[in-house]
């Protein structure tokens, strides 16, 4: 079978569109084809197949400091892309695929700036033990996908900020990510710049592979990925998907401490507990039984404790409390 080397570079910093893009390209790439997909976000936070949003990053500064929030199709952890971060991804068929390829492609890519960089076996592409680049996999119906982040010059106060997790009682089932010490490939060869840096994968594919890959610029004019997008955008996908998780949410108010705790699953209450030392004359049962098989969403959260809590004070104080915990 003759292959087909194509690169593609998106033209957009929507994280929406562009991991849309990438799942498009998996199905629908040929055979016969190779492909070296470049692409950036801005201020986005993506999360693993497997992870639970609520335990990998403080939710509530994602909202504040307008920070998308995205899950992609692979596992491993989460990571933080800017426009100081470039992406790449390999799609290929089964038949095609190596991952030892792809990354040879990256390291000869890094060393035409005189960096001597490895794989660690693991995820990570590293340089002086530090990492610059973790990677993730995903094969499904006969194809394949391999991408990672380089970090260039990404804003490492807000790496750290973002994916400090918020101090809440809560317990998960889902994939942990493990913080490894990062470093900037900008600060090894000052002179990197992001278009280098997507000249030198470029040429160092195509070098590897003996071939001149046809080069397709994409944005959201000239290709329509909006069914894919309708996935990345929902509410269903970035949050529900979360593994079965356990939250306990609890304060202390002049009228008594107040925890509620609750199980969840599929982004949904399953079980909920409230207790308190109240005196108050509020039935915290029926709130109890009208969350169960609600949303875990703030809108409606609030909405049932409104319409179940009597007393303005304590509803008032409640529902600021809940605001102040969950963010979606």
């Amino acid at each position: 079978m003759h292959k087909k080397y194509k690169v593609y570079l998106s033209e957009s910093f929507d994280p929406k569109f562009n991991l849309s893009l990438e799942e498009w390209l998996m199905d629908c790439s040929e055979p016969d084809e190779v492909i070296l997909f470049l692409w950036q976000n801005e201020n986005t936070i993506v999360i693993g197949r497997n992870q639970n949003p609520y335990k990998e990053c403080d939710v509530k500064k994602l909202k504040e400091e307008d920070v998308s929030l995205i899950r992609r199709l692979s596992g491993g952890g989460a990571v933080y892309h800017d426009l100081g971060n470039l992406n790449f991804t390999f799609i290929a068929s089964d038949n095609n695929y190596n991952v030892e390829n792809n990354l040879k492609v990256i390291i000869d890519a890094i060393d035409k700036f005189g960096i001597k960089s490895c794989f660690n076996g693991r995820n990570d592409l590293l340089v002086n033990e530090r990492k610059f680049s973790g990677n993730a996999f995903i094969s499904d119906k006969g194809k394949n996908c391999h991408h990672g982040t380089l970090l260039v010059d990404v804003d490492l106060d807000k790496l750290s900020r973002y994916l400090t997790v918020s101090p809440l009682k809560l317990q998960s089932k889902g994939i942990d990510s493990v913080l490894s010490r990062v470093v900037n490939l900008k600060e090894i060869c000052p002179q990197m710049t992001i278009e280098d840096l997507k000249t030198a994968l470029i040429e160092s594919f195509n070098e590897f592979y003996n071939t001149e890959a046809e080069i397709i610029i994409l944005n959201e004019n000239v290709i329509d990925v909006a069914k894919y997008v309708e996935k990345y955008n929902s509410w269903e996908w970035n949050y529900s998907e979360s593994p079965d998780f356990s939250i306990v949410l609890e304060k202390k108010f002049d009228w008594g401490i107040f925890e509620i705790d609750l199980e969840l699953s599929d982004g949904k209450i399953k079980k909920c507990r409230i207790f308190t030392d109240s005196i108050e004359l509020e039935n915290f049962n029926i709130l109890e039984k009208t969350l169960i098989n609600k949303q875990f969403k703030r809108s409606d959260i609030l909405d049932i404790i409104d319409r179940h809590i009597k007393n303005e004070k304590i509803k008032q104080e409640i529902c600021n409390f809940i605001s102040d915990k969950i963010h979606i």
